[in-house]
């Protein structure tokens, strides 16, 4: 790439770093559309593989405190890493389309129910058999597509959780995640030079923004975080909408 495509490459990943500190997603929605503009989908898949995981584990520390009291946490990311194996197995052998299209329904599906519901949070029983099923979907979008931060988040906005509790679910899912999506990567070989370098640089990029991104999220309301969760969400869906057609 061209020191041009570089700086734009270097942008979208601060930018998404910033908005991944503040709400606990947003980093790949933010960098893989516009990595993969320059190198291609897969590229930019495993690219950001590595750097959404320290992305993440930098997340999980500064909230660990909030571990104590998330509940069922450890299962849902057990599930998401399982799925997570299985997407990034797929990911040279699957149509990008196809994802991001089934991946955009979901999530209109999400955004028509929590802006019609009377009393926008899943119900016992749906948090009860949806949990299962949701936790392998996000797994096997992370690891096709690097996408699945809007999933997790639709399921845990839907739990109504505090801002807190929010960003260490996702970063610690994610986390999970990524793991099980980086060791499969390296087991079929979808590492090569110029992806491990591109992994570095953006990488160091990360751990520079990110810290603004938390302090950012530490100054606002619960009532602006939900919505700067559900407004990522509803972009994340146009754009999906628009790459799928």
């Amino acid at each position: 790439m061209s020191a041009f495509e570089l700086l734009v490459v270097a942008l979208a990943v601060i930018l998404g770093s910033l908005v991944k500190g503040t709400t606990g997603l947003g980093l790949p929605l933010t960098s893989v559309p516009v990595i993969a503009f320059f190198v291609g989908v897969q590229d930019a898949v495993v690219i950001m593989a590595a750097p959404t995981a320290v992305s993440n584990a930098m997340l999980l520390r500064e909230h660990r405190k909030e571990l104590r009291s998330t509940e069922g946490l450890l299962t849902f990311a057990c599930l998401g890493s399982i799925g997570a194996i299985t997407g990034a197995w797929l990911l040279p052998r699957i149509n990008d389309r196809f994802l991001f299209l089934l991946l955009a329904l979901l999530l209109t599906s999400f955004l028509v129910w929590r802006f019609t519901a009377a009393k926008p949070t899943w119900s016992p029983s749906f948090q009860k058999w949806g949990k299962m099923p949701v936790a392998l979907t996000c797994g096997v979008a992370q690891g096709a597509t690097g996408i699945s931060g809007p999933l997790v988040a639709a399921w845990f906005q839907g739990l109504g959780v505090s801002r807190e509790r929010f960003v260490v679910s996702n970063a610690a899912i994610f986390l999970f995640a990524g793991i099980g999506q980086l060791i499969t990567l390296i087991a079929t070989g979808q590492w090569s030079n110029q992806r491990i370098l591109g992994a570095c640089m953006a990488a160091v990029v990360v751990a520079v923004a990110l810290p603004f991104g938390i302090r950012i999220g530490r100054s606002i309301d619960a009532a602006r975080f939900n919505m700067a969760v559900s407004t990522i969400i509803t972009v994340c869906t146009i754009s999906l909408l628009i790459r799928a057609f």
